[in-house]
């Protein structure tokens, strides 16, 4: 741990770097999303493995909360059980031209399948940096009851007031290195009082493995493996890419991404504690260590 001395003198210099950021970046009038009705509760499904056996076994937990899906969850058929009133896509590959092959049509059918499939008012969720292209939005112009709405991802760094406060006015969030972060900001400004998270098993350092010629090998795995049917979304070990690009992501490379995610998780829960909301992690087996961790078995007996 660093001396408290090094770490503000660390969180001045943050602080001094992400100004610029978000005047470039941010939509300063933009203000933070409004929740489609007022819930005191809303849960995060995320799309790891353990999703599976929570919507198989827990899908009663979700009565009377507002329900909050990420990437591929709307080409399962779960989403029609779910129905989910919030989606949110945050991946920056969605909003830029896509190098890696296949990966922009498969993109393009999640927004397809959500104009196909809503059949109840849903808010879709997108970073403002969206709003520069066009394409993504033609299919849901057909459906009435998808309402888009907008969020600055601007990544926020600095001292922990700081960041309070740009949360407070939505002008950005811890690095949102992963969907999750950018999520939980989300319901963090939206002012839900207890939030819960599930599929968010993040054990992704058990999966990682470098070859003799020094090519690092991931395998992503998620609740929905073997019900696409899709070549780029797939349990199977491949490369993690930089970005939108096909350069493989180098061992360091990767563990620092995993690292801002891990740190934004706790830089999440301070701000949670700071305004009263309580963020609860019900994903067994998580490697998620800042938030608070229930027993989701136990919390569905007591209810």
């Amino acid at each position: 741990m660093k001396p408290d001395w090094v770490q503000r003198v660390d969180n001045a210099i943050e602080t001094i770097l992400t100004i610029p950021k978000l005047l470039l970046l941010s939509r300063i009038t933009l203000g933070k999303p409004k929740p489609l009705k007022p819930t005191k509760e809303a849960i995060i499904l995320g799309n790891g493995p353990s999703l599976k056996a929570f919507l198989k076994q827990h899908l009663s937990f979700l009565e009377g909360k507002a329900v909050f899906c990420v990437n591929n969850f709307v080409r399962t058929p779960a989403f029609r059980q779910v129905r989910p009133s919030y989606y949110v896509l945050a991946a920056t590959d969605f909003w830029q031209k896509e190098e890696k092959p296949g990966w922009q049509e498969e993109r393009a059918r999640i927004f397809q399948e959500l104009s196909d499939q809503t059949e109840w008012p849903m808010m879709l969720l997108v970073p403002v940096m969206a709003k520069t292209t066009d394409e993504w939005r033609q299919p849901l112009l057909k459906n009435s009851n998808i309402q888009i709405g907008y969020f600055n991802n601007t990544p926020v760094e600095g001292f922990p007031s700081f960041l309070r406060f740009c949360l407070n006015k939505g002008l950005g969030m811890p690095r949102p290195h992963n969907v999750l972060v950018a999520s939980l900001s989300i319901v963090l400004m939206m002012r839900f009082q207890t939030i819960y998270i599930t599929g968010a098993d993040h054990s992704w350092m058990k999966e990682v493995f470098v070859t003799d010629d020094n090519r690092v090998f991931l395998s992503q795995k998620h609740f929905y493996d073997g019900q696409l049917k899709s070549d780029t979304y797939t349990d199977k070990a491949r490369p993690m890419y930089a970005g939108s690009t096909t350069n493989e992501r180098k061992l360091h490379e990767i563990l620092e991404k995993w690292y801002y995610s891990f740190r934004s998780y706790w830089e999440l829960n301070g701000y949670a504690q700071s305004i009263g909301s309580r963020i609860i992690n019900v994903t067994p087996d998580s490697y998620i260590d800042a938030f608070e961790r229930q027993n989701i078995s136990e919390l569905v007996t007591n209810e």
